[in-house]
């Protein structure tokens, strides 16, 4: 656990479901919150478990993780600083993902009470959860599809130019961007075998169209790429 920060200050509250609610209602709930600090690796909350709280995510990146058939994982979502997460309890549903901190991370616990009593004092806050979980919904269906519908080739381009994007949402920098996964888990999130994704990889470095260190990427060619996540149309 952390100490008790000011949630005013917090460096993603412009980002964040608090950054959409008056400084009055944050500074009333702010004892309510509970910061926190994890490692990497570390299990936040798993699939199926009573949802007693959300969190906000302050610091690093998550994974949420579906489970398949045959013992098998599926990596649905990422998520960054600002993000939402465990919010499932508001409407009545336990966790629907296993999240799993993919870098140290630090988040907030919002009891579902609290959150409840924002839903009460603040309409705006009830519009702004119903927002994000729409394009939380609307992000995992366009996944959804491209895994349906493209290449390899533009799956991999696409995911790189969402990341992109999704980061300088955020206020990040976007020279070099965070890229926690392996190659594993960038086969799993886009349903590639991993021999593919790192033949990809090591063809688009070789032609300049990215490079990769220390856990990082930076897309050095990004007209090229959006062409290759377009060529059919369907991978924007």
């Amino acid at each position: 656990m952390e100490p008790q920060e000011d949630c005013q200050s917090c460096p993603v509250r412009s980002a964040a479901l608090f950054g959409e609610i008056s400084p009055e209602l944050v500074e009333r709930v702010q004892s309510a919150t509970q910061p926190l600090a994890h490692p990497a690796g570390e299990v936040l909350f798993e699939a199926g478990q009573r949802a007693d709280a959300a969190f906000t995510l302050r610091e690093g990146t998550v994974k949420l993780v579906r489970s398949q058939p045959g013992n098998r994982s599926q990596i649905v979502r990422l998520l960054v600083g600002g993000d939402l997460l465990g919010a499932e309890g508001l409407f009545g549903e336990p966790y629907q993902h296993t999240a799993i901190a993919l870098t140290p991370v630090r988040l907030c616990r919002l009891p579902m009470a609290l959150l409840e009593l924002l839903r009460t004092e603040d309409p705006r806050f009830t519009d702004a959860l119903l927002g994000r979980w729409r394009r939380a919904l609307s992000e995992v269906e366009t996944l959804a599809v491209e895994l349906g519908t493209c290449k390899a080739e533009e799956r991999l381009a696409a995911f790189f130019l969402h990341w992109q994007r999704k980061h300088d949402k955020h206020g990040d920098s976007v020279d070099w961007l965070p890229l926690p996964l392996s190659r594993t888990e960038l086969g799993e999130l886009l349903g590639l075998r991993v021999e593919t994704v790192s033949r990809l990889m090591a063809r688009w470095k070789r032609e300049g169209l990215l490079k990769e260190a220390g856990g990082k990427i930076q897309l050095l060619d990004t007209a090229t790429l959006h062409g290759t996540a377009t060529d059919e149309g369907l991978c924007t």
